[in-house]
């Protein structure tokens, strides 16, 4: 009867022990299957961050890009429509220019040129150059700039027009000279040029914005209106 009863006690503990077991190796399966399904959720999380990352970085590539391309093609629209203006601009210069070659010799408007030229200068011995074509017009109107200078200073001044040295000519290949003139000290140090392609570039310079309005109209991107413009 003893050993019965120690044969069941047995028999109840190793029941109880696989009990155990079996509960312990279920509790550990349910464990690392949560702890899977956690790094699986985990990883698969990871991955769509980075998906997204890596999605949200070649879109803002793509969105830099057709900016940059949006912005060059403005860039270069602009830079043609200014290329295009630059260019009337200068078809007007040229074609002030062509009639300030065909005025021929003008004594009174060299004469002028030159006086103005003595005013700044203030020597009392001054050189002038001339197209060659020029020289006896400009042997004229230097005796009377002198005359004016004297008149207005107080004062005498001699005025050389220069024989050897000549501007450029009208038909100059390089650098036509439309007339006027460059006066200069004996030494050549100090130099005023008053020919009329100088003259011509002063007056562009200041009138230019004029010009510009009335070749292309007011630009609807101006924020002020010079005082000039009225």
């Amino acid at each position: 009867m003893e050993k019965q009863a120690v044969e069941r006690q047995i028999k109840q503990m190793v029941e109880f022990i696989k009990q155990e077991a079996k509960e312990k190796s279920q509790e550990i399966l349910t464990k690392a299957e949560e702890e899977f399904n956690m790094e699986k959720l985990r990883l698969v999380e990871q991955e769509k961050v980075k998906v997204k990352t890596e999605f949200d970085r070649k879109n803002k590539q793509v969105e830099i890009k057709k900016r940059i391309d949006f912005s060059n093609e403005v860039n270069a629209s602009r830079l043609k429509v200014l290329q295009e203006r630059e260019a009337v601009v200068e078809k007007v210069k040229e074609a002030v220019m062509q009639q300030l070659q065909a005025g021929g010799d003008n004594k009174d408007m060299l004469s002028k040129l030159i006086l103005q030229g003595l005013f700044q200068l203030k020597e009392s011995t001054v050189v002038v150059q001339v197209r060659k074509s020029d020289t006896s017009t400009a042997t004229a109107a230097a005796k009377d700039a002198a005359a004016n200078y004297k008149k207005a200073m107080g004062k005498d001044v001699k005025v050389d027009v220069d024989m050897q040295n000549f501007l450029p000519d009208k038909n100059d290949p390089t650098n036509p000279c439309a007339g006027g003139c460059k006066l200069m000290t004996p030494d050549g140090r100090i130099s005023i040029d008053n020919t009329l392609n100088a003259r011509l570039n002063v007056v562009l310079a200041q009138k230019l914005p004029d010009i510009k309005i009335m070749l292309f109209g007011r630009s609807a991107t101006r924020t002020h209106i010079d005082a000039g413009e009225f």
